[in-house]
Order: structure tokens, then C-alpha cells, then sequence
């Protein structure tokens, strides 16, 4: 039966006597997790199911002790409030989210570690979670608004397109989060890569002034009989200022150039 099975997405089922809806709301603050409350409704009863207890129910309950005139008076106006309220904790959630979004972009920009790249696969894998139950939900949502059957009264359809609303911005709002989580990733990539690009480059200059050292060492090291300069000190300093004109010389060429 859908209405016990665990992993059921949100969906509508429309049936001549009933209509029947599941929806999904956030479990805690864990943003992969979600849980779902099937819902029931005739023109004069009104059934809710679910496999675990939560506090969503309780909470649910609350707001219609607050107005039970209203709240009661149909069942179609106590589905509004079970959608509404299982749709308002993306809300919350998404505005954590993406406040979190900011504080990644800020650590990305100011320090790109391996684990910055591993917090934005990790908070991009809940995003994708997140879209995948908004996107369905969104779809009921707006299945109910239009929905022209004796379970929902025309009173109650301004109320479930007020819901839809909400849970359409939620979605832009993970959208947008994702195409954020993207740049973000690319902007790490790419101070990695000129960080990466800094360091090769000094590496390679410090690679090309040891070049022609390396050449006047070799040469004055070679074994030959007789060897200029080999004979007394003045050679070996000879050889020494010739190493640092050398290479005082190619630096400063380098900077000429701005090369570094």
C-alpha cells in the first residue's frame, strides 16, 4: 500500500469518493532527510497516516486547538494546514542552507583546503536531495490548487495556492543555491589551479637561474690538467662571482619582463 511504504515521494491520487496526497516535511536539521505523512480526505472525513511518530503532528494539532472553529469546519481546511505546515519546514531550512552557502563562499575565497572542496559536495549532495522531494511537492501542490473535486471546496483553494506559493520559492531558492554551489566550486578550482600556477612558476624560475650555474659548475669541475684558475683562490671566487652576476643577471631580466 503507498500510504505505508517509507520511501514514497509527494504525490496526488484522485479517486471518486476521496482524494488522497503525500507529503514530505524536513526531519530536524539533517537537510538529506525527510519525512512523509499520507493524507486522506473525503468531503466529510479526513485520515492521516504515518509510520513514525514526529513532532509535526503535535505541532499540527497545536495550531488547530488555537482556531478549531476554522481549522474544523472542513475537513479540505485541516489538509490545508497539514500541507502548509509540513511545506513551511523547507522554509527554514532552505534559509539555513543558504546562509551556510555564504559562509562556504567566504571560506573558499580566503582559504580553497581540500575540505572546503569536500564541504561543497557535501552540502551540493543535500540540495539535490532537497530538489528531488520540492520538485514533487511543488507538483501536488499545484495538482491541489487546480484540482476541481467535492473534497476541496472553492473557500479552501486560495489558502492551497497560498502553500504553493511558498513551496515555489523554496525551490527557485535550491536552485539558486545549486547554481551558487557551481560558481563556488569553480571559483575553487580556479584559485587552486593560479595558487598551483604561482607555485610552478617560481619553481621554474628557480629552475632556469640554476641551469647556467649548474653549466659553470660542471664546467670548472671537470677533471682537465691543466685548468684555468685551478692553480690558486682567485679562481675558485672568480668562478663565484661569475655564478652570482649570472644569476643576478636573470633575475633581474625576469622582473624587467615581469615574469614574477
Amino acid at each position: 500500500m503507498n500510504a505505508a511504504h517509507a520511501a514514497e515521494a509527494p504525490k496526488l491520487e484522485v479517486y471518486d469518493s476521496h482524494i488522497f496526497f503525500i507529503v514530505h516535511t524536513p526531519v530536524s536539521r539533517a537537510w538529506s532527510q525527510t519525512r512523509r505523512i499520507a493524507v486522506f480526505v473525503g468531503t466529510t472525513w479526513i485520515v492521516t497516516m504515518q509510520r513514525t511518530q514526529s513532532d509535526a503532528m503535535n505541532e499540527i494539532a497545536a495550531r488547530v486547538e488555537a482556531a478549531p472553529d476554522h481549522l474544523l469546519s472542513s475537513p479540505d481546511a485541516l489538509a490545508h494546514v497539514v500541507i502548509d505546515h509540513m511545506t513551511g519546514g523547507f522554509e527554514g531550512l532552505t534559509a539555513e542552507l543558504l546562509e551556510g552557502m555564504t559562509q562556504l563562499e567566504d571560506r573558499v575565497m580566503g582559504d580553497p583546503s581540500p575540505e572546503s572542496m569536500q564541504a561543497i559536495l557535501h552540502m551540493r549532495r543535500r540540495v539535490i536531495g532537497l530538489l528531488r522531494v520540492t520538485r514533487t511537492q511543488r507538483d501536488v501542490c499545484a495538482s491541489l490548487c487546480r484540482l476541481q473535486h467535492p473534497a476541496i471546496s472553492v473557500k479552501v483553494v486560495p489558502y492551497l495556492r497560498d502553500v504553493y506559493d511558498h513551496i515555489l520559492r523554496v525551490f527557485e531558492l535550491l536552485e539558486s543555491a545549486r547554481e551558487g554551489l557551481a560558481v563556488t566550486r569553480d571559483a575553487y578550482l580556479a584559485v587552486v589551479n593560479n595558487r598551483l600556477s604561482e607555485i610552478m612558476r617560481t619553481l621554474t624560475i628557480i629552475a632556469t637561474v640554476m641551469m647556467p650555474l649548474s653549466l659553470i659548475a660542471g664546467i670548472f669541475g671537470m677533471n682537465f690538467d691543466p685548468l684555468p684558475g685551478a692553480d690558486g683562490s682567485v679562481g675558485f671566487w672568480l668562478c663565484i662571482g661569475t655564478m652570482l652576476g649570472v644569476a643576478g643577471g636573470m633575475i633581474w631580466w625576469f622582473r624587467r619582463r615581469r615574469w614574477f
